[in-house]
């Protein structure tokens, strides 16, 4: 019974909602390796009209969705607004259940703002003992109730369903765990938007301090479009103008001479560009200043910059010799396997696919920020495949068992053992199309039961093998084998999993070693559910 497939999904898909621009990182599992098979970026025109700028925002992931089967797909978004966020707290070891609650009630003592009308979603990363009371040490994030329904309506308007949404923050973690660095260093890795700036301190993969700056892109573009009056008189550029100059100039040195354009001097972008570059390097210091305290005088190691304002030339020596820390553009693709042409723009993008492959890395039992109704809708797509699976291998069998009837005598053992050999080839799909009927058969009283199957499916071992399913008012009776010398250990190293999973209160009911001596152990385990984790 392969349980760990019924629900897996053909890519992964993150996707990258900016303001000035939409990026897409599109996953294919291979053998059991990811594939990125496309990384790519669409920019959204510049529009003061709300209804525009959201019909821009739709258009655009279309064209990026063009091609991929959204339906056999897994599509992870981020989002982002000031209130969008994760924050890594300290909790008193209570029930899982009371947490959410507990959370809510000393929210004001973890977030600046309001949460009453927010979705908010944890992972328990684990606990430990302070001063001999135990405590959890746990990672929540939040997001408005309305920016998740906005998010949600312009994704349906272009035909997705998603699966789960992440904050920025939580996008630029996950990409942290992937990219290599010493153990024990403090690493700050940089998106630089066209709105918002994030900033993530990282420790072996871990995010131990984050934060929104509120110095952008669009703040570089915006200082440029000021009245500039010099020796040639007044000059005043467009927010067109001053975003190609950015681009094209970037942040000179300050023994550049040249003239751009026969409107202005280097040295006059310099003096337009340096105020918010030195407000976002103070605001990062301000970030460094205060991990050190958190840390006891830790401080940060190195700082990677990514997004589309990591594209200012110059900036990144500007910050390095501001910060005193070494500051580089990063590469999020480093390391991965790639698919032929899947970033076809090469270098000139990837530093803006961060959050997009940061998304994608991100599992639907890490925080999801979704409302709760999406969450719970039953995926119709299991009892689809279920029936095909089931109408196709009884279709092959038949004809199969007439063509065996016209067999002639002559050639009967021959023909015998080729059908053999085609069945044969056939019990992959046999298999899964009976374990497609065994989860139908359980989710059809119990609707809210393919979140536990995934759990479950995630923690069964190799060596462990279920052969049966009970379920009664939130509770799950398993019965199967484990088929290994150390068939203890690895039946209570299972128990052990479950407990740390959705499942509360597991029994073992009973155990006992299988007829030939040395083969396994035959078991059975009764747990429920807890709802809330």
């Amino acid at each position: 019974m392969n349980i760990k497939n019924l629900f897996k999904k053909d890519y992964i898909v993150g996707l990258d909602i900016g303001s000035a621009s939409i990026k897409i990182a599109q996953f294919k599992d291979v053998e059991g390796s990811s594939i990125l098979v496309r990384g790519e970026l669409q920019e959204i025109a510049i529009s003061t009209a709300e209804g525009t700028k959201e019909k821009e925002i739709v258009s655009a992931m279309r064209y990026l969705l063009r091609g991929i089967d959204t339906k056999r797909s897994r599509v992870i978004a981020v989002i982002n607004c000031p209130q969008t966020t994760v924050k890594k707290i300290v909790a008193p070891y209570i029930p899982i259940s009371e947490l959410r609650e507990g959370i809510m009630m000393e929210s004001k003592n973890y977030f600046p703002f309001l949460i009453n009308d927010s979705i908010l979603d944890f992972e328990v990363l684990g606990d430990f003992i302070e001063k001999g009371v135990r405590k959890y040490e746990i990672l929540v994030g939040t997001c408005p109730m309305q920016t998740s329904n906005f998010y949600v309506s312009l994704l349906e308007k272009a035909g997705v369903k998603p699966a789960a949404f992440i904050s920025s923050s939580y996008a630029l973690q996950k990409l942290a765990s992937k990219i290599s660095g010493k153990s024990g260093e403090a690493r700050c890795f940089i998106d630089i938007g066209a709105v918002y700036t994030e900033l993530a301190i990282c420790k072996d993969g871990a995010l131990v301090f984050n934060r929104k700056i509120p110095v952008s892109g669009s703040d570089f573009t915006k200082a440029m479009t000021g009245l500039l009056v010099s020796d040639k008189g007044a000059v005043q550029l467009s927010m067109e103008e001053a975003e190609k100059i950015k681009r094209d100039i970037g942040l000179p040195s300050d023994d550049d001479a040249r003239v751009i354009g026969d409107k202005l001097s280097a040295s006059q972008v310099l003096a337009m560009l340096r105020p918010p570059a030195e407000n976002l390097v103070n605001e990062i210091s301000r970030c460094f200043d205060y991990y050190r305290e958190e840390a006891a005088g830790g401080s940060v190691n190195s700082v990677t910059i990514f997004g589309g304002g990591a594209s200012l030339t110059g900036l990144p020596k500007f910050m390095s010799d501001a910060l005193g820390v070494t500051v580089k553009i990063g590469d999020p693709i480093e390391g991965l396997t790639l698919g032929r042409d899947a970033v076809r723009s090469g270098g000139r993008i990837t530093h803006c696919l961060d959050l997009a492959i940061g998304a994608s890395l991100s599992e639907l039992k890490n925080i999801n920020l979704l409302p709760e109704h999406i969450k719970n809708e039953i995926k119709t797509a299991i009892k689809r495949g279920t029936m095909k699976a089931v109408i196709t291998a009884v279709i092959i069998i038949t004809a199969l068992f007439f063509v065996g009837m016209k067999i002639n005598l002559g050639n009967f053992d021959k023909r015998i053992a080729a059908a053999k050999l085609e069945l044969a080839s056939l019990q992959p799909e046999m298999k899964n199309a009976e374990a497609r009927r065994l989860a139908e058969m359980v989710l059809e009283n119990e609707p809210y039961w393919e979140s536990v199957f995934k759990e479950l499916g995630s923690l069964i071992p190799n060596d462990i093998t279920i052969r049966g399913f009970k379920m009664d008012n939130g509770s799950i009776l398993m019965q199967g084998v484990v088929t290994s010398p150390d068939g203890q250990q690895i039946l209570s190293d299972f128990i052990s999993a479950l407990e740390k999973g959705l499942f509360s209160d597991v029994k073992l009911v009973e155990s006992k070693n299988l007829p030939e001596e040395g083969s396994g152990i035959e078991f059975e385990i009764k747990c429920w559910i807890d709802y809330e984790r």
